[in-house]
């Protein structure tokens, strides 16, 4: 055992975050769902999720992030020089194919792989919005792809490095504590 009693699991009510290529199944499930669990049920049995944007792969939308495929996605055992190496090689681009194509029409953003992290993974919500204009219009500091991939680097470098260095100081007593069988519901 893990310390506390066990809360009765036919009364706790569940979040699931999923994407949205999930939601015919949820949909599913709350037609049928009421009758598999007791009337006193604070959700009636639904349950309830939080639609979240999809993360796209390096390659794309087309692409799919795979461990199997090293430079599909950012990993947080990555090193800064393979962050580097797989933005700058393998992030898909919105960028025109030329200077002057991109300095006329701009990067389309919504296709853009170091963009699209970039809302993911910039805090500063004004920068965010200053690199989608200045890349969207071919104009500024952020007018290239270039400018933009260097941006994400940065950004991943020190978000992966943050990671590292805290995962570091995981022990196996940290570990043993946390997967300890437990109670997590209070009493209201």
């Amino acid at each position: 055992g893990g310390g506390g009693s066990v809360a009765n699991a036919a009364t706790l009510a569940c979040l699931i975050p999923c994407a949205i290529d999930q939601d015919p199944y949820f949909r599913l499930t709350r037609d049928i769902a009421h009758k598999l669990v007791p009337r006193h049920h604070p959700l009636q049995g639904k349950p309830a999720l939080i639609h979240s944007k999809f993360f796209p792969p390096l390659q794309g939308a087309q692409g799919k992030m795979s461990s199997s495929d090293a430079n599909s996605a950012i990993f947080l055992t990555d090193t800064p020089e393979d962050i580097e190496r797989k933005i700058k090689t393998h992030a898909f681009s919105g960028g025109r194919d030329t200077k002057k194509l991109q300095e006329e029409l701009g990067a389309d953003l919504d296709v853009d792989v170091s963009y699209q992290w970039l809302r993911f993974f910039l805090e500063d919500d004004d920068e965010l919005a200053r690199i989608g204009r200045e890349y969207g219009s071919g104009s500024g500091e952020f007018w290239s792809t270039g400018a933009v991939k260097a941006k994400l680097v940065q950004v991943l470098k020190e978000l992966v490095a943050e990671h590292q260095e805290r995962r570091s100081k995981v022990t196996e007593e940290v570990v043993r504590k946390w997967m300890t069988e437990r109670c997590i519901v209070t009493s209201a």
